[in-house]
């Protein structure tokens, strides 16, 4: 009867044990994900911009320069395809601010709508699901 009590209970405890450790790992790695996909959001949502429909003049663009350690990150949590996304809208971005004076604001709002909807859509990585790895 003793044998049997402690039997089921190291059956029921162990793999609880394993499976609460592993499910405790996905929402670390989803926690540190989502967090820097919302820090790319803000970077972006911070920049500064006005102007008319000839020229677009902007303020503020001091946290552009943080997209690429952002996405850096994200390569070395083993995220690629959210990485080489960020770094296509990184180089949309530097490319719409050094040719601000020709673009117009509509367009520049317009490009701005659409890289807050294609950040906010990035997934993790397949690897995302491996027990090992960074978190």
């Amino acid at each position: 009867m003793a044998n049997s009590f402690i039997y089921e209970l190291t059956m029921a405890l162990v793999p609880g044990a394993l499976a609460g450790y592993y499910f405790g790992l996905l929402m670390a790695k989803q926690a540190k994900f989502n967090a820097l996909k919302h820090e790319a959001l803000r970077c972006v949502r911070v920049i500064d911009y006005m102007g008319d429909e000839r020229r677009t003049d902007f303020q503020h663009t001091e946290r552009v320069k943080e997209l690429h350690l952002i996405a850096s990150e994200l390569f070395h949590l083993k995220h690629r395809g959210a990485g080489e996304k960020l770094l296509i809208i990184v180089r949309q971005v530097t490319d719409l601010i050094a040719s601000s004076r020709e673009v117009p604001v509509e367009t520049t709002a317009s490009n701005f709508a659409r890289w807050q909807k294609e950040l906010r859509a990035l997934r993790p990585g397949w690897r995302f699901i491996l027990p090992w790895g960074q978190i």
